[in-house]
């Protein structure tokens, strides 16, 4: 199919936009006035061309009707300007009928590349004498223009088969000359927006009487509306005389169609409609508990004009600024109720513009204020236990500062009486050491900075503990006899913070960032964990045990790995079973986990260094607490 996406006709200083749906030679686009045509057409409908050895690929069908006599040429100008972008064209006439086209008169299908042109432009002119061209390298993407009398029509195929972007078309050759070759377009006048007062959005347009306006003749031409210019090109929807709108700003397509030409002009407008919006009320705090200016502010249309009075009194009036605000100071020291009843917009001349009735009101209260609720009981460590911890009591500024607005401050006490009176106020909130034993209660004033009258007051406890040792579950990655073991520490919870070590290793920091640790061990046997609080508020243990055996023992008597044995059985296995046998299968010794193990010798006589097996039968529990019966195989060394 063909698609036209933007299609510029100038007619003198006037400017007009279309936009064509499919077309081919029976939907052909008429040019109209002595004018530069304008396209980006894409694809192709029904294959109607014939000649210069190519096909429609992304083409426009346009008829031009000949109303003077003389030569008639033109320059298609691609808009990229990039030499791949390469355009062709075809003409057919004089007087040629769609349902029966005949060969064309004159067409280019030149590749400027292959041409080794400079430029990607092509079209008719007089330096030319041939009539076609193309394709490829044939030609110079000129031929000759055509001569033309008046009463003759023909049609022109311009397609680009290779490349993106539109063209432009403008008429040369004596035919163009003085008042051109082509029938003029009817007059389509520009006419003032219109505008209409609403305060829900929409407005109802009367296009109908706009008609006359456009054109005055009637009876020649017709004069269509519609939304989009699209729809004017195609006169697809045109719309009803009387017009719905819900846009602030609308623009509507005039289309006036002469009855004996065809010809076309399209003229646009603005549908403006003037909102009035409501009103609303906004009082800087509300609220009080003390006599004091509150600041009002009106918000709506931009420079409108609002009538409101103040508790029923007698009608005043405000003018709202280009941003639709207006601000101004009320001394409130008693309930108070600001109501609008109406709000307008003037034209310059004085006169009303658009005017709506509003039922807007704000009612100011007068009541105390209160402290806000869950204040912070601070409990820290005090790791030295000598009574005494710093505290930041500012953590508590921004709850109970909860339940008022801006313009309040907090201050911190010893006392109920000295917060109530708003004197002795603790100087340095923010590290502050008690000064009494624990628990001391302290007082916090929230005060109106400008009105101290306004306050209330509430407390909360400082706290110490000495002994909070952590809670926490050791997870363990493997079970026995692996050459390392992960344990890792999980679900650690109490009162601060905490660091975790094994045996006398590093000792690591859990915290928000780090919920769980985890450390690698060797070899078997019980493992203790201990966790502590960083600041010396107590420390917990767990042990994790590992069955796991000697890689090796040196039964020299010098006091040091001279016996070999499974290390790690708990109670649970003081009957496993543990064989030792030589590297020919012989058994050599049997072992109970309890005893001091094999040292090395068989029926007392010394076993030479070499490798020893071992196989050990024995219950293992699973990290349910279930128990199941396991063995193990492997062998270890004896080095003398």
């Amino acid at each position: 199919m063909k698609y036209l996406f933007s299609l510029i006709i100038l007619i003198f200083s006037s400017v007009q936009l279309f936009a064509q749906q499919p077309n081919d030679c029976v939907n052909a686009i008429v040019i109209c006035g002595n004018s530069s045509f304008s396209s980006n057409a894409s694809g192709a409908g029904v294959q109607e061309v014939s000649g210069c050895a190519s096909e429609e690929h992304n083409s426009i069908w346009i008829r031009v009707d000949i109303v003077q006599n003389g030569t008639l040429g033109f320059d298609l100008i691609p808009d990229n300007t990039d030499i791949s972008v390469d355009y062709d064209f075809w003409i057919y006439g004089p007087n040629e009928d769609c349902s029966s086209l005949t060969s064309p008169i004159r067409c280019s299908t030149t590749n400027p590349i292959a041409a080794g042109q400079t430029n990607n432009h092509t079209g008719m002119g007089s330096v030319s004498s041939e009539a076609f061209e193309g394709p490829g390298a044939d030609g110079d993407s000129y031929v000759e223009w055509i001569n033309v009398l008046s009463g003759e029509s023909y049609y022109i195929v311009v397609d680009r088969p290779v490349g993106n972007g539109g063209f432009e078309l403008n008429w040369t050759g004596s035919a163009a000359q003085g008042t051109g070759a082509f029938p003029e377009p009817p007059t389509a006048n520009m006419i003032q927006d219109l505008e209409e007062c609403s305060d829900t959005g929409s407005a109802q347009f009367n296009l109908g009487n706009l008609r006359s306006s456009i054109n005055s003749d009637l009876s020649n031409n017709e004069v269509d509306f519609y939304e989009t210019l699209a729809n004017a090109t195609d006169n697809l929807n045109a719309l009803p005389n009387n017009y719905t709108s819900t846009q602030s700003v609308k623009t509507i397509y005039a289309k006036v169609t002469s009855n004996s030409t065809q010809c076309t002009n399209v003229t646009e407008f603005n549908l403006i409609i003037n909102q009035i919006d409501n009103i609303q009320i906004e009082a800087s705090e509300n609220p009080i508990c003390a006599p004091r200016d509150v600041e009002i502010q009106f918000s709506g249309s931009a420079n409108a004009i609002v009538e409101y009075a103040i508790d029923g009194g007698s009608t005043q009036q405000i003018q709202l600024n280009n941003s639709g605000i207006a601000i101004f100071d009320l001394f409130v020291d008693e309930e108070v109720t600001i109501s609008v009843s109406n709000t307008y917009v003037e034209n310059p001349d004085g006169s009303i513009q658009c005017s709506a009735a509003q039922n807007e009101s704000l009612t100011i209260l007068v009541e105390g204020i209160s402290v806000g609720e869950n204040l912070i009981d601070f409990y820290t460590c005090d790791g030295d236990q000598d009574g005494k911890a710093i505290f930041d009591l500012t953590e508590n500024d921004s709850i109970a500062l909860a339940n008022v607005s801006g313009g309040y401050q907090t201050s911190y006490h010893f006392t109920q009486a000295q917060a109530e009176n708003g004197i002795n106020a603790i100087t340095t909130p923010a590290n502050f050491e008690n000064t009494q034993n624990f628990p001391q209660e302290i007082w916090v004033r929230v005060e109106d900075e400008v009105f101290t009258n306004c306050y209330a007051v509430s407390s909360f406890e400082l706290d110490a503990y000495t002994d909070a040792p952590p809670s926490f579950e050791v997870e363990r990655s493997s079970l026995n006899f692996d050459e390392e073991h992960v344990i890792t520490i999980t679900n650690v919870s109490g009162i601060g913070m905490y660091e975790f070590s094994i045996g006398d290793g590093n000792w690591q920091l859990i915290d928000d960032a780090n919920p769980s640790i985890s450390f690698t061990v060797e070899g078997g046997g019980q493992f203790t964990v201990t966790g502590r609080h960083t600041e010396g508020c107590g420390m917990s243990f767990q042990t994790v045990t590992f069955i796991d055996y000697p890689k090796y023992f040196t039964p020299n008597q010098d006091g040091i790995n001279d016996y070999w044995n499974i290390v790690g059985f708990q109670q649970n296995n003081r009957n496993a079973e543990i064989l030792i046998f030589d590297r020919f299968g012989k058994l050599l010794k049997s072992i109970a986990p309890n005893s001091r193990g094999w040292d090395g010798t068989y029926h007392g006589k010394s076993m030479p260094s070499n490798d020893y097996w071992f196989l050990v039968k024995y219950v293992e529990t699973l990290p349910d607490g279930t128990t199941i019966n396991k063995s193990f195989k492997s062998n270890f060394s004896l080095i003398r």
